[in-house]
């Protein structure tokens, strides 16, 4: 693997998760796996297989490029709704890189390694991009990132969602309704649900 420092094993547990083990850690991390509806080895793969670019690995400007962005969106002030210097970066590195580029994202967003409001504000614009090569891609780190640890990151992931409006997403959703603690966001996610219920 290109990254020397963790090596991953992925294992489907009845817990409802994957079980990430990182080299030199003694505490293995959590990923939500897929509905149980959904077939990891037939849906989700073909979903990122249709793009081959999805499956390999970022260029290591890209990398350095998105852990810079985030590392200096830290310090910016995000307005609902409104574009920013990160945002329009972002937008732009997905339409050169496509899935490339959101593999390297879900890398960051899933691992929890960058700031969750930064996490939050990218898979909004993740949702809001128009740009549809990458399209199964960004949905695929949307509706996982709806059980990261941070309500802020699952905030970001819900609102990416309800501006992708696709139906796809219903189990996802409903999965986290059932699991969220924040009354607020719990409905947030249950007008989403809705939504896409309706568009059906």
């Amino acid at each position: 693997m290109s990254r020397e420092a963790e090596s991953v094993t992925l294992e489907v547990e009845e817990l409802g998760l994957w079980c990430i083990e990182s080299a030199g850690t003694s505490q293995p991390s959590w990923w939500p796996q897929p509905a149980p509806q959904e077939n990891w080895t037939t849906a989700a793969r073909q979903d990122l297989a249709e793009h081959s670019t999805a499956l390999q690995e970022p260029p290591i400007e890209l990398s350095h490029q998105l852990a810079g962005l985030f590392e200096a969106a830290k310090e910016q002030y995000f307005e609902d709704g409104m574009e920013s210097e990160f945002s329009k970066e972002l937008t732009a590195l997905v339409e050169a890189y496509g899935n490339m580029a959101v593999h390297e994202l879900a890398y960051l967003v899933l691992s929890e390694r960058v700031n969750p409001e930064v996490a939050s504000e990218a898979l909004r614009w993740l949702g809001n991009l128009s740009h549809g090569v990458s399209a199964q891609a960004r949905l695929w780190l949307l509706e996982r990132s709806l059980l990261c640890s941070s309500a802020m990151v699952r905030d970001g992931a819900i609102l990416g969602l309800a501006c992708l409006d696709e139906p796809h997403a219903i189990p996802y959703i409903k999965q986290a309704i059932a699991r969220e603690q924040c009354a607020e966001l719990h409905d947030n996610m249950v007008q989403v649900l809705v939504q896409l219920e309706r568009g059906r």
